[in-house]
């Protein structure tokens, strides 16, 4: 009988199967997949007049950073009574936050061939370069959400509004849903974004012998900023999880 090991994700993810398919994995192995939400999401009013704005005076470009921000786009806008412009191109930061956005009634115009901020802003770059005069985008995202995008957007000479959508903090009740009562019996823990980085080691501390991986390089940085040494996740891929395990 084949061995299992059991990995805990720091949030909920709809691709997480039992037991990973393809050849990333040893035919002996399989993996207890494991979801732990430790974060809640509060939606933040946006200023009518600014709502107005979009509307009235369409920008040239929208960008999505995450799937989470295309929803309370959405719900904002629902709630507005407001239909959003045609003329405003829609761009996400990868291809999960694309297909969100096509859920929602989306059209994407623009996705890189990688998931990541890096890669975003290389292949972005590229398709405004020939530009002549380069477009206003309009950013909804997280309060205290990390500003890449926006500031090299802003030195590329785009015009910038930045608005905060949703409020990222730790779940109210979290000690009480850690799975097990224990991060004891895990073999890994893989950390989605710094702030659940933040939500576990509030009310936990981790096991010395539990591998740690990322999710993204800025997760990763939060992760040795703290001293905790972890590995990045391939392609931000879950059925990659047998690389670095």
């Amino acid at each position: 009988m084949g061995k299992k090991i059991k990995i805990l994700v720091t949030g909920e993810n709809r691709d997480l199967e039992e037991n990973i398919p393809g050849n990333s994995l040893d035919s002996d192995l399989s993996v207890q997949w494991v979801q732990w939400p430790v974060l809640e999401f509060k939606k933040l009013d946006v200023d009518k007049n600014l709502l107005s704005r979009v509307v009235e005076k369409p920008f040239e470009w929208i960008v999505f950073t995450s799937p989470r921000a295309v929803h309370f786009w959405t719900e904002t806008m629902v709630q507005a009574g407001l239909d959003f412009p045609l003329e405003t191109q829609v761009a996400c930061i990868g291809e999960s936050t694309s297909e969100m956005a096509s859920l929602d009634g989306y059209t994407p115009d623009f996705y890189p061939t990688e998931p990541g901020s890096e890669k975003f802003l290389e292949e972005f770059e590229d398709l405004i370069s020939n530009n002549t005069q380069k477009p206003t985008v309009f950013i909804p995202m997280a309060e205290g959400g990390r500003l890449k995008i926006a500031e090299r957007l802003a030195e590329l000479g785009c015009t910038l509004t930045v608005v905060p959508l949703y409020r990222t903090q730790t779940l109210s009740n979290l000690v009480q849903t850690l799975p097990g009562g224990s991060l004891s019996d895990l073999a890994v823990i893989v950390f989605t974004s710094p702030s659940s980085v933040e939500a576990v080691l509030s009310v936990t501390a981790l096991p010395k012998e539990t591998k740690v991986i990322a999710i993204g390089t800025f997760t990763r940085e939060h992760l040795k900023n703290l001293g905790i040494e972890s590995e990045l996740l391939p392609g931000s891929s879950f059925e990659r999880i047998g690389e670095v395990l």
